[in-house]
C-alpha cells in the first residue's frame, strides 16, 4: 500500500499526529502550505474566520502527487468548529485519483461534537467518505494517545486491504 499523509498545522499539534501516523503507515508526508502568517492572536482570529466562512486559500505546490497513492490520510486542526482553510482547499481542489481517504483532526476543546463537525465538513469537501477517522483534543495529546493512533492505523490498513 502506497500512502500519503497530508496535513496542515498552526500550533504543531497536527504535525505531531501526522508524523506518528506516517511513521506507523510507512507513508510519505506532505505539509500543506499557504504562505499565510497564522501566528499570534491575529493569525488565530484570521484562521477562525476563514474556516467559518469556508474560505479557499492559495496552496503552495505540493511535493507529492496525491493521485499516485492508494491511500491519502488528511489531517487538520479544528478552527471555529470547522476544517482549516488550507485542508478545505486541498480536499476541494487537489486530484486524489482513486485513493481511499482517512481523516484525523486536533482540537483545543475536549468536545466530540467539534470533531464530528470537522469530519462531516471534510467528507463534504472531498465528496468521498473516509475509511476511518480519529480526533484528538489537546488534553488527549498530552496524555498517552498512542493507542488511539495504533487503532486508527489498524482500521486504515484493514480498509485499504479489503
Amino acid at each position: 500500500m502506497k500512502a500519503l499523509v497530508a496535513y496542515f498545522t498552526r500550533s504543531g499539534n497536527t504535525k505531531k499526529v501526522a508524523e506518528e501516523i506516517a511513521n506507523a503507515l510507512g507513508a510519505d508526508i506532505e505539509l500543506l502550505k499557504d504562505g499565510v502568517n497564522r501566528g499570534g492572536p491575529i493569525g488565530f482570529i484570521r484562521s477562525g474566520r476563514e474556516a467559518k466562512s469556508g474560505t479557499m486559500v492559495n496552496l503552495e505546490p505540493l511535493e507529492h502527487d496525491p493521485s499516485t497513492y492508494d491511500l491519502v490520510v488528511v489531517g487538520t486542526p479544528v478552527w471555529a468548529r470547522m476544517v482549516s482553510s488550507p485542508v478545505n482547499t486541498f480536499l476541494r481542489t487537489v486530484d486524489r485519483g482513486t485513493a481511499k481517504l482517512a481523516w484525523f483532526c486536533t482540537v483545543g476543546a475536549d468536545s466530540e461534537s467539534f470533531k464530528e463537525n470537522c469530519f462531516a465538513t471534510m467528507t463534504e469537501a472531498a465528496e468521498q467518505a473516509p475509511v476511518a477517522v480519529v480526533g484528538f483534543s489537546a488534553k488527549e495529546l498530552k496524555n498517552n494517545h498512542s493507542t488511539a493512533v495504533a487503532d486508527f492505523v489498524a482500521r486504515v490498513k484493514s480498509a485499504v486491504a479489503s
